[in-house]
């Protein structure tokens, strides 16, 4: 597409999209597009739905005659605060829209379009190919919709499952505490974007609002990007598939993985892993800040990582765990503050320390997953059959039931802090009533699988298959409302979107995010549990500069008045000091904690200042004795 007709779009795509009938220069898929009537329907909504055809055999009845607008683009809802209903984009012409990503400030809400690739000839396809653009930004305000970046092809759900290959999906799209937003693509063969952010397969971007300039972060005729984090200060990490000149490297029949490299605040790329073999491919996450955690480097040690680069040098702390967890799965953070990890046999807490698990694993699931010759889902990954989901103090997760012949689901929480369990959703005994089958995104090669639900606030979502009526119905569960000494089956229906939903389940859902509002005079806590040599923590009551706060942490050991050498590690308004008496620097699997019976002194500067600039005012100190 030539400069000049670009320059029309961009003047033009406030969204009312102009006529674009001129012939596909690929010559497959020509679009006769004419969207002079397509709008942005986002203003004043705060809860996105996106659809996509239903597996199930049948659907709920519709009553048509209640939906508030019609549009052939009807793969996104919008509801708003009083419950009313619509659709997202209002035209006359089709569009797929795969999801809705929201700026933590809700001043913008990032569609994103599906596209099928391969010069499809749907129709929804064609209209995006000759947009040249599946990234819209709409002003949450005004409904002014523009496209971040011509030509790119922004990686699908299930695409994004597939790369990941995470036992906990990575997000495809996120925000950096600066600004910056990233996100993952595929090829952009059918599309024309710039030259030097064409696409071969899959690439990881980074784009400034501000000055409207978006960067491609790996070369991908040497590294295909599947996974990325952002780190608050704008540094990413992320992991790939190593190729050569943009074809596949294998070793012994296996892909080539790179390591976890980070791009810091000064576009270096730092290998924060060191693994033996094909490089790191396992579940990672991170904090808010610089640290990035993730499972054991070695078949020799179990460990939970934590590292970081200071100034292009790597420092690497271990949290040792228990025989009994039976390995890391999975690193899962709390918006609580807390961090914790999915192993073969149960729910753990990472941070703070804790030795038992919060939730076993089902012995009957143990068993399946040990046997060989299963095929349910994903093979034998325990994550096939046991998924979390923690939201404060919350955790969330289903079990197969196998003693029915269709294997219903139940949906279970378990409130942390007194160990309550209830079960929110629980098939009766002939599984007539409540008997549900949770549905999932399911990679293509099975290397990936998430269940359909979605967390928004109190609120939690569930797509769903009544294994009674085999209709797909939306599930809502009220996680502040939830009785833990009631009886089981705490949910409701959204029957109100029957109209909206035929034929159709959901396939993301999310909504407007709870924007933090820092109070005057922020304070904090020095938190300790019993025995714990491993960390210690700062409860904050308002977002702190992170930087900010570490320069004024430290660890005395009091009887030597020595310090010690710690990793931060932050998540939400909670700071996380894993011990590392040798600060980091050594690269073994000791993790060097604190000594039982020995007091040390913890102390927080009362300079400290939270992200408004705000100071506390005076030192918080703790003493402990582990």
């Amino acid at each position: 597409m030539n400069d000049i007709v670009r320059i029309l779009l961009i003047s033009l795509l406030s969204f009312t999209i102009i006529s674009c009938s001129e012939k596909d220069e690929f010559g497959f898929g020509v679009s006769n597009l004419q969207l002079i009537n397509a709008n942005a329907n986002l203003s004043g909504k705060s809860l996105f739905i996106t659809t996509v055809d239903s597996s199930s055999s049948s659907s709920r009845s519709s009553r048509s005659s209640n939906k508030t607008s019609s549009t052939s683009t009807d793969s996104l809802i919008t509801i708003d605060n009083d419950g009313n209903i619509d659709y997202g984009i209002i035209s006359d012409h089709e569009l797929e829209i795969e999801q809705v990503v929201t700026d933590p400030s809700n001043t913008y809400s990032y569609i994103l379009m599906k596209y099928n690739g391969g010069h499809s000839d749907l129709s929804a396809d064609k209209n995006i190919r000759a947009l040249n653009c599946s990234i819209y930004r709409v002003n949450l305000e005004n409904n002014e919709m523009r496209c971040i970046e011509w030509g790119l092809v922004i990686l699908g759900v299930k695409g994004n499952i597939t790369n990941t290959r995470d036992t906990y999906v990575k997000p495809v799209l996120d925000f950096s505490d600066n600004g910056k937003l990233f996100f993952m693509t595929l090829n952009t063969d059918d599309f024309s974007p710039d030259e030097d952010l064409r696409c071969k397969k899959y690439c990881l971007y980074e784009h400034d609002p501000v000055s409207s300039t978006t960067t491609k972060l790996n070369n991908d005729l040497e590294l295909e990007a599947s996974r990325f984090l952002v780190l608050g200060d704008g540094q990413v990490a992320y992991t790939g598939w190593k190729v050569d000149n943009g074809d596949q490297i294998y070793v012994n029949g296996e892909p080539v993985h790179s390591e976890i490299l980070l791009r810091d605040e000064n576009q270096n790329v730092i290998e924060l892993s060191s693994t033996a073999g094909n490089g790191y491919h396992l579940d990672m996450n991170s904090g808010d800040y610089k640290t990035v955690i993730f499972g054991s480097e070695s078949s020799s040690s179990d460990s939970v990582v934590m590292a970081r680069s200071i100034s292009e040098t790597v420092k690497k702390t271990y949290i040792e765990i228990e025989e009994e967890w039976g390995g890391v799965v999975a690193i899962i953070k709390s918006n609580s503050g807390k961090i914790y990890a999915q192993g073969n046999l149960g729910l753990f807490s990472v941070l703070p320390y804790k030795k038992d698990p919060l939730v076993n694993t089902p012995d009957e699931l143990k068993n399946i997953k040990n046997d060989s010759q299963n095929s349910e889902m994903c093979g034998s990954s325990i994550v096939c059959f046991l998924f979390y989901e923690i939201i404060d103090d919350i955790v969330i997760y289903k079990n197969i039931n196998y003693n029915y012949t269709n294997k219903p689901d139940t949906i279970k929480a378990t409130k942390i802090s007194d160990n309550k369990t209830i079960s929110l959703v629980e098939p009766d005994s002939d599984c007539t009533s409540n008997c549900y089958s949770v549905d999932s995104h399911l990679s293509s090669d099975h290397a990936g699988w998430k269940p359909k639900w979605y967390s928004n606030g109190n609120d939690f979502y569930i797509s769903a298959n009544n294994l009674s009526t085999n209709e797909n119905e939306l599930i809502k569960i009220q996680l502040d409302k939830i009785d833990f000494n009631g009886s089981s089956n705490q949910y409701n229906l959204m029957n109100d979107l029957d109209d909206y939903m035929t034929n159709k389940s959901a396939k993301d859902i999310s909504g407007l995010n709870v924007v933090n509002i820092n109070a005057t005079t922020p304070t904090a806590q020095i938190k300790h549990e019993d025995n714990d040599t491993k960390s210690v923590r700062i409860e904050f009551k308002n977002k702190m500069n992170f930087s900010d706060v570490e320069s004024k942490v430290s660890i005395i050991d009091n009887s030597s008045n020595s310090g010690v050498g710690f990793m931060p590690i932050w998540n939400n308004k909670t700071l996380h000091l894993v011990v590392d008496t040798d600060n980091g620097t050594v690269f073994d699997y000791n993790a060097d904690p604190l000594t039982s019976g020995t007091t040390y002194k913890v102390t927080i500067l009362g300079t400290a200042k939270d992200s408004d600039g705000n100071a506390l005012g005076s030192d918080v100190v703790k003493y402990i004795t582990p």
